[in-house]
C-alpha cells in the first residue's frame, strides 16, 4: 500500500519545490515581523505602566516624606531669605558677628560677680548647650544648604555661640578656681613671719641641748631627779611643744604663701580670659565669599542662556566661515577603471510595482518581501548575501537572504508589501558603465549569470568634503545590470549637465565621472532657525545624471531619528550604505 502511495503522488519539479519553500519563507516572514511587533506593543505598555507606578510612588513618596518639610520651610520665610543676593548674606553676617563680640565683652563682667552655686549651675548648663550645638554640627546638612542663605546664617550663628559659650566655660571655670582659691586663702589670713619661725625654732634647739645635756647625767642622779621633781619629762615635753610648735608655724607659713600664689594665678587668668579678644569670634567662617542660592540660580540662568543661544552662534559660524571654506576645498572625483562608458538611464517612471521581463541568461536577485507574483515554473533558491567581497556592507543595507529567481522569458512583478509610500523604479547600467550607489535603496538587482555585479569600494578619508557630508566611502555599482531601486514616493533620475544642488536625505547616487561636493543651502534664515540644513549636496562636471529619492524614508518616519536608531544611520551613511 505505501509503494502505491508513492507511485500515486506526483512528481514535481525541482523549480517548483525551491519556489515554494521560498514563498513559504516570504508568508512567514511578515507574520514573524507581526509577532516581533506584538511583542514590542505588550513590552512598550509594560513599560509604560511600570513608569507611571513608579511616577505614583514617588509622588506619594513626596507628598509623606518631603511636603512637610518643604511647607513649613516655606512658611517659615526661608524660602525668601534663600533668594537673598550674597550682599544680603554679607551684612546679615555682620550684624551677627556685631551681636556676639557685644556678649563677648560683656561676659568677663557678668561673670566676675555671681556666687558659688550661681556659678556651678551655670556651667553645667553651658557645657550642656555646647554638647547639642556640637552635636547639630557634626550632623552635618543637606544637600542645599551650604548655598541656602538661611542655612548659611543659622550655621554661621551656630558656630558663633559654639565660640561664645566656649568663653564662657573657660570664665565660669576660671571664676570657679579664683573662688576656690580665695576660700582656701581665708583661714591662713595670719602667715607667720620668718622671725617668729626662727624665735620658735631656737627655743626648740635650746629645748634640745638641754634634755641631751640631762640625758649625759649619772643614772642615779637622773633617776633621783625624775623621782623627786619630774625633770626628764619636763624636758621632753617642753621640746616637744617648741618643736612642733615650730613645725605647724613654718607649715602653715608654707600653707599660706602657696594659697596667696594660687590667689594670684587665678586672678590673673580670669583677668586674661576677661580682658581676651574677639579675635576667635572674627575667625569664624562666616560664607560671605560662598554662591548662594540666588548666586547659583543666576548662572543656571546664564548657562540656560547661553544653551539657547550657542546653537545659533555656531550656526552663525558655520555660515561665515565653515560653508565658505567647505565651498572652496576640491571636490571628491571617483575614478573608474575603463572610462565613463555608455551612460545611465532609466528605463521609466517610478511606480508602485514594476514587472520585470528576465532575458536569456539573466537572474533576479530581490529582497524578501518584494517579490509579488511570479510563474510557477521558475527557478528560485536563496542567495545569502548580495555580493561575497563586501559581507558587512550586504548585511548592514539589509542585502541577505536573496531569492535568486532565473528562468527566460519569464515575467515576474516586483513591489514593497510592507510601505505603502515605496515606489519602484529600474536604472539600466549598461557595459563599462557605473554609477555611485547607496545599497539601502536596492530592491532587486537583475543581473547575467555569467558576469556578476561587480561593486567597488572607494574611500575619502582625507576628504573635507566627505566628513562635511558624512559620508567617508562610495560604492561604485558597474554594469551591465539593471538595478531596481525603492524610495519614498519614488525615484527619479536627472541630469547634471549644469550641475545640480539638493539636500543630502534624498541623495540615492550618481554617475561615477561627476564631481561630488557641497555647497551652502539657499537661504540664511530658514538655516538660522533651525528650518534647513546647512550643506547641501552639489554634483556637477559632466554628463551624468542623479538618482534623487522624491521623499526620503527619514520623513515618512516622523523626521530624522535620533538617539541610538539615529547613531546607526549616520554610520551607515559613514559607509556608504
Amino acid at each position: 500500500m505505501l509503494a502505491n502511495l508513492v507511485q500515486r503522488r506526483p512528481a514535481q519539479r525541482p523549480g517548483a519545490v525551491s519556489l515554494a519553500r521560498a514563498c513559504g519563507i516570504c508568508k512567514a516572514l511578515p507574520h514573524a515581523e507581526q509577532e516581533g511587533d506584538r511583542v514590542k506593543s505588550v513590552l512598550g505598555w509594560l513599560g509604560r505602566r511600570t513608569l507611571l507606578y513608579l511616577a505614583i510612588v514617588a509622588a506619594l513618596a513626596f507628598y509623606v516624606l518631603v511636603w512637610p518639610s518643604v511647607s513649613s520651610y516655606i512658611g517659615q520665610g526661608s524660602f525668601r531669605q534663600d533668594i537673598a543676593s550674597t550682599e544680603s548674606l554679607s551684612a546679615r553676617t555682620e550684624e551677627a558677628l556685631a551681636a556676639s563680640v557685644e556678649r563677648w565683652n560683656a561676659l568677663g563682667d557678668e561673670i566676675a560677680d555671681l556666687p558659688g552655686e550661681a556659678l556651678a549651675a551655670r556651667l553645667e548648663a553651658a557645657e550642656a548647650q555646647l554638647a547639642n550645638l556640637q552635636a547639630e554640627q557634626s550632623e552635618g546638612g543637606g544637600w542645599l544648604d551650604s548655598v541656602r542663605p538661611s542655612r548659611i546664617i543659622e550655621s554661621y550663628r551656630r558656630d558663633l555661640q559654639i565660640g561664645l559659650l566656649r568663653r564662657e566655660i573657660g570664665l565660669l571655670q576660671a571664676a570657679r578656681d579664683r573662688q576656690s582659691a580665695h576660700a582656701a586663702l581665708a583661714p591662713l589670713a595670719r602667715v607667720p613671719t620668718e622671725r617668729a619661725i626662727a624665735t620658735v625654732e631656737a627655743r626648740c634647739a635650746r629645748a634640745e641641748r638641754a634634755l641631751q645635756a640631762y640625758s649625759r647625767r649619772n643614772p642615779v642622779d637622773r633617776t633621783a631627779r625624775d623621782w623627786i621633781y619630774g625633770q626628764g619629762p619636763q624636758l621632753e615635753t617642753r621640746r616637744d611643744n617648741q618643736c612642733g610648735l615650730a613645725g605647724k608655724l613654718a607649715a602653715r607659713r608654707k600653707a599660706g604663701i602657696a594659697a596667696a600664689t594660687a590667689v594670684g594665678q587665678a586672678n590673673a587668668q580670669y583677668a586674661a580670659l576677661a580682658t581676651q579678644s574677639a579675635d576667635a569670634l572674627r575667625r569664624v567662617s562666616s560664607g560671605e565669599t560662598r554662591a548662594t542660592l540666588r548666586d547659583l540660580m543666576e548662572k543656571a540662568a546664564l548657562l540656560l542662556i547661553g544653551i539657547l543661544l550657542m546653537p545659533y552662534v555656531i550656526r552663525l559660524m558655520f555660515w561665515f566661515v565653515l560653508a565658505p571654506m567647505a565651498m572652496r576645498r576640491g571636490a571628491i572625483h571617483i575614478a573608474v577603471p575603463g572610462g565613463r562608458g555608455a551612460p545611465v538611464r532609466q528605463s521609466a517612471p517610478s511606480t508602485v510595482s514594476t514587472s520585470i521581463d528576465l532575458q536569456p541568461g539573466e537572474e533576479l536577485l530581490v529582497r524578501q518581501n518584494y517579490l509579488q507574483s511570479l510563474s510557477d515554473t521558475v527557478e528560485s533558491r536563496t542567495k545569502w548575501l548580495l555580493d561575497w567581497r563586501h559581507p558587512l556592507s550586504s548585511m548592514a543595507s539589509g542585502m541577505v537572504f536573496l531569492t535568486r529567481i532565473r528562468g527566460d522569458g519569464q515575467m515576474l512583478t516586483v513591489s514593497d508589501t510592507q510601505n505603502a509610500f515605496a515606489e519602484l523604479a529600474i536604472i539600466d547600467l549598461p557595459a563599462n558603465s557605473a554609477c555611485v550607489l547607496q545599497p539601502r535603496a536596492l530592491a532587486a538587482v537583475v543581473q547575467q549569470r555569467n558576469a556578476p555585479m561587480r561593486i567597488t569600494s572607494h574611500w575619502r578619508l582625507f576628504s573635507l568634503n566627505a566628513w562635511l557630508t558624512m559620508q567617508l566611502r562610495f560604492l561604485v555599482f558597474h554594469g551591465p545590470v539593471r538595478l531596481v531601486l525603492k524610495g519614498g514616493r519614488g525615484i527619479r533620475v536627472e541630469s547634471a549637465k549644469e550641475g545640480r544642488v539638493l539636500g543630502q536625505e534624498q541623495m540615492v547616487g550618481f554617475s561615477a565621472d561627476l564631481a561630488y561636493s557641497v555647497t551652502r543651502t539657499e537661504t540664511y534664515w530658514p538655516y538660522f532657525l533651525g528650518k534647513e540644513s546647512l550643506l547641501k549636496d552639489k554634483v556637477r562636471g559632466g554628463d551624468g545624471v542623479l538618482i534623487v529619492e522624491e521623499s526620503p524614508m527619514a520623513s515618512q518616519r516622523g523626521g530624522v531619528r535620533g538617539g541610538l536608531e539615529g547613531m546607526i544611520d549616520a554610520g551607515m551613511k559613514a559607509f556608504g550604505l
